[in-house]
């Protein structure tokens, strides 16, 4: 019998960089994602629409390149939690474009993962399938990656933000205004996180941390920040300075998303404050993207800023839902380079029902 199965990527609207620190996330779930569909097997053998290469593995896993790597390390470390020995055979699609910060990655492996314990009958918990997930990410590629991207691929609710404290791994929904629509603008500028920054960035903030004599940056006031970074150099302070403000940010998105009215002038003061955060503070932005940023505002988005690892990949907008689609094309009429798309936020990893 077929069977096909579904893992959205994501855009996080506030809380970048915190995540493998112990910080505050609010990622969504997007409608653009992975698609899984196939039979179980004794074997696993995916092809791709995107890729050439057909993956073929036994049923625990071994040894891939290219994009097998992500299914021979989810079906590894599925394999390290019990699940039976059952393959799956099929096909796998995406609408998710690869390298635009927007998880594509954390989507297959999400994909992969529900698609393998769904034929083997293997029931596992959310979180837990997540950060199987994860340290698939961590052992296809060697990027000490954040729990964020995988936990909102399962965890996304519909019309919600996921706030995630990513030490806890506690969550809970919160709604978004449904007078908002999410405008997610690709620059065009690929990044892959192996090849970018984005190990150096997490180093450089590690070293930084030691002034915090264990504390979480989360847990760590704006206004400590001078007396705390007194014996770092220049470089460490940003670091610092991002990861503690960049939690405070998360509090404060929530705060003005869960009052009414919207203080939509706020909002978008604390998503520009963000931006310019990881363009000064943790050096992850770019001038395509920080022109992006501008442009939404200029076409009249209430909130802007750029999302994900950064080097690259998109920014995301919240405009007034009666005219996303009018902002969405006036960024990409003054930058035809981008690719502009219009979501709602989306529901986690499930299965789809196949017609006969």
């Amino acid at each position: 019998m077929t069977r096909a199965f579904w893992a959205p990527g994501r855009v996080n609207l506030i809380g970048e960089h915190t995540d493998y620190t112990g910080g505050l996330v609010l990622p969504a779930a997007l409608e653009l994602g992975v698609r899984v569909e196939g039979v179980a097997s004794e074997g696993i053998r995916l092809a791709s629409d995107h890729e050439e290469e057909t993956v073929e593995l036994s049923p625990n896993g071994g040894d891939a390149s290219g994009w097998g790597r992500f299914v021979a390390a989810v079906a590894a470390e599925l394999d390290r939690l019990g699940r039976p020995p059952v393959g799956f055979e099929g096909r796998v699609s995406s609408n998710l474009p690869i390298g635009a910060g927007l998880s594509s990655s954390a989507a297959l492996e999400v994909g992969v993962a529900t698609a393998l314990c769904a034929v083997a009958e293997f029931p596992i918990e959310p979180m837990e399938l997540a950060l199987a997930a994860q340290r698939a990410e961590h052992r296809a590629v060697g990027v000490p990656s954040g729990i964020m991207d995988q936990a909102v691929s399962v965890l996304g609710v519909a019309d919600h933000a996921i706030l995630l404290d990513t030490a806890s791994l506690e969550y809970r929904a919160i709604p978004l205004p449904p007078a908002l629509a999410l405008v997610i603008v690709d620059s065009g500028v690929r990044h892959r996180l192996e090849e970018s920054g984005y190990a150096v960035r997490r180093r450089e903030l590690e070293d930084a941390l030691v002034v915090l004599g264990g504390r979480r940056p989360a847990d760590v006031e704006p206004h400590e920040i001078a007396e705390l970074a007194a014996g770092l150099d220049p470089v460490g302070e940003r670091r610092l300075r991002h990861v503690v403000t960049e939690n405070a940010r998360v509090r404060e998105v929530v705060s003005v998303l869960t009052e009414t009215p919207l203080d939509a002038a706020r909002l978008g003061e604390v998503f520009r404050e963000g931006h310019e955060s990881l363009r000064r503070d943790f050096e992850v932005s770019t001038p395509e993207l920080d022109l992006l940023v501008d442009l939404a505002y200029g076409a009249g988005a209430v909130a802007a800023r750029m999302t994900g690892g950064g080097f690259g990949g998109s920014i995301l907008a919240l405009a007034e839902h009666d005219r996303a689609h009018e902002v969405a094309d006036e960024i990409v009429a003054a930058y035809p380079a981008g690719t502009a798309r219009v979501s709602a936020a989306a529901g986690g990893a499930r299965e789809l029902e196949v017609a006969a």
